[in-house]
């Protein structure tokens, strides 16, 4: 019924229009004439019954969507009273009237998509914003307009229908504004995450604070202590160039400021000059001279995960109750992610310092042991040859036990040099680092054995199988050389026999070697590993008891493990693990 009669009135109202409608010219309307209107719907279409009247009229009042018909003088001919309501005219006032008299201030827009139909005679849709008489506050609307016109004719006039999609517009806006708070906050995290230096990472959180809470600026105020211990204050400023800011001084704890760098708790304001606490201090009793308006106000402290202040996040602008509960609530949420980040930046800040501390004292250690080794091993040198020139000057009277004395002063020169070298040897396992290559252990032990001194009777038995590793060969080499070394040396029979197995664990390979010696009392598996220790007079057995001392040094360097199991009498096995991939840094996968 609807089609069927909007058909008609287009019709009749195209026929009214065309050249065999021998109808008289209308006088034109005058404004707010709508009798005159009437007269002109009646003359654009004088075949329309009372009751096609009626019934347009009827579908006209019946719907919700706004309705008008516009005639090319871009004056209102018809219109229901949805319409009207939207406009907040009354219906009658309309009819007659133009745009510019009804809209003034949408009218350019309106009119603009009026001619393209009274043009083009082609239909569009397009969204159209401002105010009416009925709302103070701009609302949205979706118009559909489309040319009126009977058989094929000329465009007689407008039809439009008028939606309000301001709560639909409204719902898009923050759908979109939570999609971009969401992105900015993902943003944030991973940055805050990442960041590991400290001025950066304040001044990502500044940044990504000021945006969320729509402040025109935000600062970060907080502590640091240097290297020297010394506590100073620092800030960073997003919204506006740090020289807005550089000629004040730094924020004291005045009433307004203190309740954020105690920790207290957020602060809020919609005016912040009209809060009691605002203006009580001296010597500006308020914003100093020059500094950026500030009437809305938000601060928000940053608490460390020990309940420590590290600082605060300050916002302002110059409009009044800008700040909302929610922007509170993310810039709370920020801040204790920046509390985290900054944790951890502080963390690694201190490593960083204590690895450089220690990098230095390796360094120093280096040049002592080398300087140690060179100025100790010259005189030990000299000893040496001394005991033996004494020697050869007394050959005819020396004694059989002056002989033994200068054998044995020779042999504790040669074992405290050895005892030098294995300082040095010490002092540098595990920290000196090559690049990791492909090593064949099965190859790599080979290699071992052959420098090895292997008594008759005595053997070395390889388990087959051994892996391929991406490690640094030379440590790799100094543990099991000093293993199966010490297993041959302490075997204390002249069947010695050594047994080297692997297995693999993971990302790990545990090796094994073990002996048929006299085994190691439980009591002394842990002694074994430290520095100097033996558990043989090295009168008995020369040794320096650096060997263990270093295997386990270089084994823990690679994020392994060392380990012995033994009894008394029963031999002993050593056991270590060793990463299958080496990184450039040194600790493999664990």
């Amino acid at each position: 019924m609807e089609n069927t009669d909007s058909r008609q009135e287009t019709a009749e109202l195209s026929e009214a229009a065309s050249p065999a409608a021998a109808e008289p010219a209308a006088a034109p309307l005058q404004r707010g004439d709508a009798g005159a209107a009437r007269l002109e719907q009646e003359r654009l279409a004088p075949h329309e019954s009372p009751a096609d009247r009626a019934l347009v009229d009827a579908f006209f009042q019946a719907t919700t969507a706004g309705l008008a018909v516009i005639d090319r003088d871009l004056r209102v001919v018809r219109l229901n009273q949805a319409l009207a309501d939207i406009n907040g005219i009354p219906l009658e006032a309309h009819l007659g009237r133009t745009i510019h008299e009804l809209l003034p201030e949408m009218s350019d827009a309106i009119v603009a998509n009026l001619r393209r139909v009274l043009e083009t005679g082609e239909a569009f849709t397009a969204e159209v914003t401002g105010t009416t008489r009925a709302s103070e506050r701009p609302r949205s609307w979706l118009v559909s307009y489309a040319p009126v016109r009977a058989n094929g004719g000329p465009v007689m006039g407008v039809g439009t229908i008028v939606l309000d999609i301001t709560e639909r517009k409204q719902t898009e806006d923050r759908l979109q504004e939570e999609g971009e708070t969401l992105e900015l906050l993902n943003r944030a995290g991973k940055q805050l995450a990442a960041e590991l230096d400290l001025e950066k990472l304040v001044q990502a959180v500044t940044d990504a604070a000021t945006r969320l809470s729509g402040a025109q600026f935000g600062a970060f105020f907080y502590n640091v202590t240097n290297a020297e211990g010394k506590s100073y204050m620092l800030y960073t400023i997003s919204g506006v160039p740090r020289e807005r800011f550089s000629g004040f001084a730094m924020p004291r704890n005045t009433d307004v400021f203190a309740p954020t760098f105690n920790g207290e708790g957020v602060v809020r304001l919609d005016d912040v000059t009209m809060d009691p606490r605002y203006g009580n201090n001296a010597s500006y009793h308020g914003m100093p001279k020059g500094h950026l308006p500030v009437v809305s106000y938000l601060a928000v402290p940053v608490v460390s995960r020990s309940g420590h202040v590290i600082g605060g996040l300050f916002f302002g602008h110059s409009e009044r109750g800008v700040f909302t509960e929610r922007a509170e609530k993310l810039v709370v949420g920020l801040a204790a992610q920046a509390a985290i980040a900054m944790d951890n930046a502080h963390l690694f800040r201190k490593a960083q310092q204590l690895i450089q501390a220690l990098e230095r004292s390796n360094n120093e250690l280096d040049r002592f042991a080398y300087v140690a080794s060179h100025d100790l091993k010259a005189p030990l040198r000299a000893i040496a040859n001394l005991s033996q020139w004494i020697e050869d000057d007394l050959v005819d009277k020396a004694t059989p036990e002056t002989r033994r004395y200068m054998e044995l002063l020779r042999s504790r020169v040669v074992r405290l040099e050895a005892l030098i070298d294995g300082i040095l040897r010490y002092s540098r396992a595990g920290r000196l680092r090559d690049k990791p290559e492909i090593v064949d252990v099965q190859k790599l032990l080979e290699d071992v054995v052959a420098q090895l001194t292997v008594h008759a009777g005595a053997s070395i038995e390889v388990a087959m199988g051994m892996p391929t590793l991406l490690a640094e060969r030379i440590p790799l080499e100094q543990v099991f050389l000093n293993l199966i070394g010490n297993a041959l040396k302490y075997a204390e029979r002249p069947d010695a026999r050594v047994d080297v197995r692997g297995r693999a664990l993971g990302d790990l390979w545990e090796f094994s070697v073990k002996d048929n010696g006299p085994g190691i009392d439980p009591r002394y598996h842990g002694k074994v590993w430290e520095i100097f220790q033996t558990l043989n007079a090295r009168d008995n057995i020369e040794g320096t008891g650096i060997g263990l001392a270093i295997v386990q040094k270089i084994v823990l360097s690679k994020g392994g493990r060392v380990w012995v199991e033994s009894e008394q009498g029963a031999g002993a096995t050593f056991f270590f693990t060793w990463p299958r991939m080496e990184t450039d840094g040194g600790l493999g996968m664990r």
